[in-house]
């Protein structure tokens, strides 16, 4: 397990005087006030594809109220056999919230027809009953690309909102590290690139913090797109390498932490949800991370207690 480090509590301590000062529900536990109104699931991407359906199980029992999953599900129980993941996900009061379209590359230098594989997605989610469909640029963040290859780069990007919304889904759009959305700038020049209506914002703390942005800054200003926000924290050693030198990150094992014992400002971002009003879905979503002694359960369990330590119920 990763120790917490010497700051945890003040951390809570700030964000607890932050929460009174804003009129945002305090600390759970402190003066009884009401939880955070965000529904808070967790990604089964914290766990190997062969653990899936104990993912599910330990996710479901931790109390968390829904599940991001990875594109290999639908390979895994497409057909007839989604029915079977339904009445799994129903039987362990699980929404299914988001799925990860990993095989819609969206790379602005080879653009290719995407479309049918984002309509395998947006058909396999919308019978599992699903609300957003997660897409990544595949671009480079180390190279300029010429304003009409980002044009062309949101406008394939928009089509693809407009077929999730014709299966009753939400398309997001998830700046991610090593992307052209790594940045706060190349993150803007992709949706502006794109239509609001069509193509909505999955921001993700972690990434957002390691590339250099700043989460509570982008919640604000894209709150009118922002459907869903990813909680993870990000080690120290490694953002000290991306101040120095983001190319010595893609060397590093390991990027991210357990809530709260990283470097993520949780109370700024938390302030920005109160003054937007932002009530969507908070999903954990803890990949490459090294796991303790406890394995991914213990992780998992972690987070749960660091969550309801900010105010969310689960």
């Amino acid at each position: 397990m990763h120790r917490l480090l010497p700051g945890r509590r003040e951390f809570l301590r700030q964000f607890g005087v932050l929460a009174l000062a804003g009129g945002w529900p305090a600390l759970r536990g402190e003066g009884g006030a009401a939880p955070l109104p965000n529904p808070v699931g967790y990604a089964t991407i914290s766990w190997p594809e062969g653990q899936f359906k104990e993912a599910l199980q330990t996710i479901s029992g931790l109390g968390f109220k829904g599940v991001q999953t990875l594109g290999w599900v639908r390979e895994a129980y497409g057909d007839s056999r989604v029915e079977t993941l339904r009445d799994r996900l129903h039987a362990l009061k699980l929404q299914p919230v988001t799925l990860s379209c990993s095989n819609v590359v969206l790379d602005p230098e080879k653009p290719r027809d995407e479309t049918g594989e984002l309509r395998a997605y947006a058909a396999f989610f919308q019978r599992l009953g699903g609300l957003y469909l997660q897409v990544t640029d595949g671009g480079d963040p180390r190279k300029r690309y010429l304003a009409d290859a980002i044009r062309q780069l949101g406008a394939r990007m928009t089509d693809m909102g407009k077929i999730a919304q014709d299966q009753g889904l939400t398309l997001g759009y998830h700046p991610h590290f090593g992307t052209i959305g790594e940045t706060r700038e190349g993150l803007g020049r992709v949706l502006d690139a794109t239509d609001p209506h069509y193509v909505k914002l999955i921001a993700d703390v972690g990434h957002l913090t390691l590339g250099g942005a700043d989460p509570a800054e982008v919640v604000r200003a894209y709150h009118d797109r922002l459907i869903l926000t990813h909680f993870k924290d990000v080690r120290p050693d490694v953002a000290a390498l991306a101040r120095k030198n983001r190319d010595l990150v893609e060397a590093a094992e390991y990027h991210f932490c357990e809530v709260g014992t990283g470097v993520v400002n949780f109370p700024a971002v938390l302030e920005a949800f109160r003054e937007t009003r932002f009530k969507g879905w908070v999903i954990v979503e803890l990949d490459s991370f090294e796991a303790g002694p406890g394995g991914v359960a213990a992780s998992a369990r972690a987070n749960k207690d660091a969550i309801q330590k900010l105010g969310f119920q689960t």
